[in-house]
């Protein structure tokens, strides 16, 4: 794009072209591209986007920054049609072009935290199912992504949960897109699941524990207690205190209701053991949430299409919106499936995974060493 010196209207023009302004000024930014087109996994706007007048945004940041004697002047933010947006910086020639993520102004204008990207969000979970469908046993064959969850132990799973709902309580009622669509897979029904899942695990644990006998009173020792626990109270002394913490999950009518309860329950509960077994609750919500962010991140932001041969495929219709319904219909308990679906994506795209964890693995390289000059 190119400035222009002259100002311009601020209504958008009858035939809804796309139209980038300065909402300070009014100067019109060309866009030189006739169609939209994507380039490098960027989204090229063309003047056929159908977006009508786009105002570049102002960031107080940005602002701050240019007191402190830091020139933002050449650096701006456009949404992209796909979701996000892109960062531009114009040139000595007067052609605006993308700037690159790691532009030392950029990032001190995003370190501000008031250009955040909601879009951008979670992009690290497509690295960490990449990573996990790398992992391979002694003899180089894939462990699978179950087994690589089981790797982190059953205590994993609850620290997992506590955090989610940890960040869902800061989310809820300031961004509840991103809210709902994290509470689709983490949410109180997972988390009742998982206490009553829990209980009968160490109930079942307490029962088959050696006995010791006490005047001839058979108990137990249980990790979490001074005492041993008799074997005929374990219900009362165990089960019962635990069933009231689960009461206050199932009674929470918030999310920062619900993280607290849950809090509470992990607390107060015995013996976090090493054999117990991952809630199969959990792991189908753990699939179902990796799935989910990793084919929105391929759909947003690697140029790739949604399967077509599958119930939710519709000619005409956007990736997301299609991915939007495979998530709501496998959000209950089908979680996997979805996982089996963001396969078939990565299949048909002709993803190489091991290839994208490299190029990661270099842009990172690089970071650092900008860091270091």
């Amino acid at each position: 794009m190119t400035k222009k010196g002259n100002n311009v209207n601020k209504n958008e023009s009858a035939n809804n072209q796309t139209r980038v302004v300065c909402p300070e000024c009014g100067a019109e930014f060309d866009i030189l591209a006739p169609h939209e087109h994507q380039a490098k996994d960027v989204t090229v706007l063309g003047v056929d986007s159908g977006l009508g007048t786009i105002y570049l945004p102002v960031s107080k940041r940005a602002e701050a920054l240019k007191k402190a004697g830091i020139d933002t002047s050449k650096y701006f933010a456009i949404p992209l049609p796909t979701g996000g947006s892109q960062w531009m910086k114009m040139g000595d020639n007067g052609r605006a072009v993308p700037a690159d993520a790691d532009d030392p102004v950029v990032q001190q204008i995003i370190a501000g935290g008031t250009v955040p990207n909601k879009n951008l969000f979670r992009r690290w979970v497509m690295s960490q199912v990449f990573r996990a469908l790398s992992q391979k046993d002694w003899n180089g064959n894939p462990i699978g992504f179950t087994k690589w969850m089981e790797r982190h132990g059953y205590e994993y799973t609850w620290k997992m949960l506590v955090d989610e709902l940890h960040t869902q309580t800061k989310l809820y009622g300031k961004d509840m897109e991103n809210f709902t669509a994290r509470n689709r897979w983490f949410n109180k029904d997972v988390a009742v699941a998982m206490a009553e899942d829990y209980i009968r695990q160490m109930r079942n644990n307490a029962l088959c524990q050696n006995t010791r006998n006490c005047k001839g009173v058979p108990y137990i020792r249980v990790k979490g207690f001074v005492k041993g626990v008799f074997v005929q109270d374990i219900d009362k002394k165990l089960v019962m205190p635990l069933r009231t913490a689960l009461n206050a999950i199932k009674g929470a009518k918030t999310a920062e209701r619900l993280e607290m309860a849950v809090r509470n329950f992990w607390k107060y509960a015995y013996g976090k053991e090493w054999c117990y077994k991952q809630a199969a609750v959990w792991k189908d919500a753990y699939k179902g949430a990796g799935a989910y962010f990793t084919m929105q991140n391929l759909l947003r932001f690697h140029g790739c299409r949604f399967p077509k041969d599958n119930d939710f495929y519709e000619r005409g219709k956007g990736g997301l919106d299609m991915l939007e319904a495979a998530a709501n219909a496998y959000a209950d308990d089908e979680g996997w499936r979805l996982f089996g679906l963001m396969k078939q994506m990565i299949d048909e795209n002709h993803i190489d995974i091991e290839k994208k964890r490299a190029e990661w693995r270099e842009e990172k390289t690089r970071r650092i060493n900008r860091k270091r000059r």
